[in-house]
């Protein structure tokens, strides 16, 4: 939640050499979709989220104002194109094609990638999933956070910059998290 946290985030994934990279955001259309946040993960158990857009409940039909405590968006994209752009460290990701289009409506070119959707797709092309809960109980023997237990579903389903900070992190982070699990062991 602040520019010194990312920037020491950003420090870790240079040290590494690659980051598992998730965004979040308030619609599945990548061309239309308002980024709401990013995860990072540089180590199985050492994910964060990145809030920058969420937003007070309420609001109405025109939006509301943002939660504070968040890092401003434009700041922290400063913080992140250079990292996300470098060649030099591997960006991973699942279904990393929404991510990059998301990005790049905001001047970010995310480049090299590594996709474990991809990655198990070649591995198991048959009669399996490839989603990342799927990928995640059959490879980790681990059960993710379900995007309707953050964000509702039904009538009551409401938007991921709806979605408290605290549940957005926990949900967000273990993404990463389980993206970078998965790279670890599928990539060999």
């Amino acid at each position: 939640t602040t520019l010194a946290s990312l920037q020491a985030w950003v420090q870790a994934a240079y040290e590494k050499g690659y980051i598992a990279l998730d965004t979040e955001t308030d619609s599945l259309d990548s061309m239309q979709a308002n980024l709401v946040g990013v995860s990072l993960a540089t180590a199985p158990g050492r994910a964060c989220y990145i809030p920058l857009q969420h937003k007070a409940s309420g609001g109405g039909l025109f939006g509301g104002e943002l939660v504070e405590g968040q890092v401003p968006l434009a700041q922290a994209l400063a913080v992140l194109k250079p990292l996300l752009e470098d060649p030099s460290i591997l960006k991973i990701g699942q279904n990393l094609k929404y991510d990059i289009e998301v990005l790049k409506r905001h001047g970010i070119a995310v480049n090299p990638i590594d996709d474990t959707m991809l990655i198990s797709y070649v591995l198991e092309s048959g009669d399996v999933g490839h989603g990342m809960d799927e990928l995640s109980k059959r490879h980790l023997n681990h059960t993710c956070i379900a995007f309707k237990d953050v964000a509702g579903s039904g009538k009551s389903m409401i938007t991921f910059d709806r979605v408290p900070v605290a549940d957005a992190t926990c949900y967000a982070a273990e993404d990463a998290d389980i993206t970078l699990r998965l790279w670890l062991l599928l990539k060999p």
